[in-house]
């Protein structure tokens, strides 16, 4: 009988995606997505841990992650996991990596002044810091 796994993650990118080419010519993109979460522990004490999860999105979507995502930048991975191991100088290692099959890009960590271009956008095209280009809502259009 086959199985099924399916991992789901929301989180911060720990560095800008990294490029690289497999000997095929393919791309493969890896980069770290940082999960944190908050509890108590037994004595009241407010806690908060973070996990780090390696990613590693190979062809159009892992050129898209490369292209718009970089350090800071939150975003929603679903794939599946892939454990690997290999030999290093400190021996036989494991490497426990997601293989993405949706990466949504949720939001920047960029401040104003910077360019970040939003999925679909050319990096070309900057959004205006000018109101008075921008077509501006005004707080008695918003119905709620």
């Amino acid at each position: 009988m086959l199985g099924y796994s399916e991992i789901e993650i929301i989180g911060n990118l720990g560095q800008t995606p990294e490029m690289r080419y497999l000997p095929s010519g393919d791309p493969v993109v890896n980069f770290s997505v940082a999960v944190s979460r908050r509890y108590k522990d037994r004595q009241g004490t407010q806690k908060e841990e973070t996990d780090w999860y390696r990613i590693v999105a190979f062809n159009g979507l892992g050129t898209a992650c490369a292209e718009f995502l970089k350090k800071g930048d939150a975003c929603f991975v679903k794939g599946r996991l892939q454990i690997r191991t290999y030999d290093s100088k400190d021996g036989e290692q494991t490497s426990v990596e997601i293989i993405p099959t949706v990466v949504r890009f949720c939001g920047s960590a960029c401040t104003a002044a910077e360019e970040h271009p939003r999925p679909g956008q050319p990096r070309s095209a900057r959004k205006s810091t000018d109101p008075e280009s921008d077509a501006a809502i005004n707080n008695d259009d918003v119905p709620f």
